[in-house]
């Protein structure tokens, strides 16, 4: 019952809430050939938490996931029987949920909706400017996706330190992998403080640094809505690693390749030429071709 009281011959009463508590739902879908499948599990960026598949046929590739925390994005991660990782990767901005509900206060008390605006190659090009020129710890920085939410955006960046460092051990190599994000403010893009979010952070020999097999694929991530619904997810292992996607073992640190950005404007997605980086209509997903 909502909260009723009185103050100077004024009625105060609680506002509902503006969204109800999420239903749990569950993530279904197959992934293929199963033959190469050796590991499946869900990831939620948030909190961490990974959870093991419910169910996967070794014949079709088909899983289930169950009774997960609804409203919530999870990321595959697939363990190949050839000893490579390939993740999904959950681009949402970082207080996506907030913003929602103060669009959902907005409406409810009238209020005009934030203005909005495209993001554009233009945008995309400047996020690989900042991390191009950032002056930090590390000597190679890579950016593997930028994912546009209009006047925001988030990059996922790959960082390796190889040079000599302080206390540096043997041909220690340090590599981070880690999503930024970012703000259109003042008419320029700003990185939000404080706010990235670590994937990976390693301080480890060469040897072992260099073996590391990670692949990431926007395919993978599925979101479970509010009411527990998902799309079911549909994904095709590839042959041959991608090394545009994250880390192909037996490579040198500083790799040039394009950054898959996603979240374009309808005109950049389609033009050609000097854009930036290549769509995410690349990503394997449907079934294996036969």
């Amino acid at each position: 019952m909502a909260a009723v009281g009185c103050l100077g011959g004024v009625e105060l009463q609680e506002d509902p809430p503006l969204a109800q508590q999420p239903r749990k739902g569950g993530i279904t879908g197959a992934v293929t050939p199963a033959a190469k499948v050796a590991s499946l599990d869900a990831v939620s960026r948030v909190t961490g938490k990974a959870y093991p598949a419910d169910s996967f046929d070794r014949t079709s590739g088909k899983f289930a996931f169950k009774n997960l925390p609804g409203d919530a994005t999870y990321d595959l991660r697939i363990g190949t029987t050839g000893g490579r990782t390939l993740e999904g990767i959950d681009l949402d901005f970082v207080d996506h949920r907030m913003l929602r509900l103060s669009d959902l206060r907005r409406k409810q008390l009238g209020l005009p909706a934030e203005a909005q605006r495209e993001f554009t190659k233009d945008d995309a090009a400047a996020m690989l400017d900042y991390v191009r020129e950032l002056k930090d710890f590390c000597d190679t920085r890579r950016v593997l996706y930028v994912r546009g939410h209009g006047k925001r955006a988030t990059a996922l960046v790959e960082m390796i330190r190889a040079r000599d460092y302080y206390d540096r051990k043997g041909n220690e190599i340090v590599w981070r992998i880690e999503l930024w994000y970012f703000e259109y403010r003042y008419g320029g893009w700003e990185r939000v403080a404080n706010q990235e979010r670590v994937l990976h952070r390693k301080r480890i020999p060469h040897s072992q640094w260099s073996a590391i097999s990670l692949e990431y694929y926007d395919a993978l991530s599925a979101h479970i809505e509010p009411n527990g619904h998902c799309k079911p997810v549909e994904f095709c292992i590839p042959d041959k690693p991608d090394v545009s996607r994250g880390r192909v073992p037996n490579r040198p640190p500083k790799i040039d390749t394009e950054p898959h950005v996603l979240g374009m404007a309808a005109k950049d997605e389609s033009s050609a030429g000097d854009r930036p980086a290549r769509s995410p209509a690349e990503s394997p997903t449907g079934p294996c071709r036969r």
